[in-house]
């Protein structure tokens, strides 16, 4: 194999995100991990989320790049460390934090018995990760083009993303996206 690629990424936190572990813990309904907040494959899984949604869901390229049942990924997706808030801190995800849901009964307008749930959250200022190359790859332009445009086009990622919990900006450090680039990630879309 030749040189191996690689892309640097740092994830700019608008505010709390929870990936969960499926566990209740002491005065929480679900949990989160202080270890590894924020999976490298739940990364992955959102940013191929965002490229099916900009490409089509059946598009070929979604399985060359993040891989399928039939073909692995190509690429090692790390998990996200999040950067000190001070000179000579520890990084480190913010202490878990409880968050409630309630569910609200539209007739009386009141909440619904038994629906409360308290679950965990996290967050950090910022965090970095990358996505290094496993395998050899035919077309490394187009994986740049798809690895690097969805991430910067992915915007919450998480548990309650599309209520308000894990919105986020994603850029590329080390392979900054042209506008020659988003035309050719637009190229591939499926009619």
């Amino acid at each position: 194999m030749a040189a191996i690629t690689r892309f640097d990424f740092e994830i700019t936190f608008h505010g709390p995100f929870r990936v969960a572990l499926g566990q209740g813990g002491p005065g929480v309904h679900n949990t989160i991990s202080q270890r590894d907040a924020l999976p490298g494959s739940s990364l992955k899984g959102v940013v191929r989320a965002t490229a099916e949604l900009l490409l089509g869901q059946e598009n070929p390229v979604l399985a060359e790049v993040f891989g399928s049942s039939r073909k692995p990924c190509p690429w090692h997706w790390s998990s996200p460390v999040p950067r000190p808030t001070a000179p000579g801190d520890r990084p480190a995800w913010y202490p878990a934090m409880p968050s409630a849901r309630v569910r609200i009964d539209r007739k009386p307008r009141t909440a619904a018995e038994d629906m409360l749930s308290i679950a965990e959250q996290t967050g950090a200022e910022s965090a970095t990760f990358a996505v290094t190359q496993t395998a050899r790859i035919e077309d490394l332009a187009t994986h740049q083009d798809v690895l690097v445009v969805a991430a910067q086009a992915t915007r919450s990622l998480g548990a309650l993303r599309r209520r308000g919990l894990g919105w986020v900006g994603i850029a590329c450090t080390s392979h900054e996206p042209d506008e020659a680039a988003v035309r050719r990630f637009l190229q591939l879309k499926q009619p």
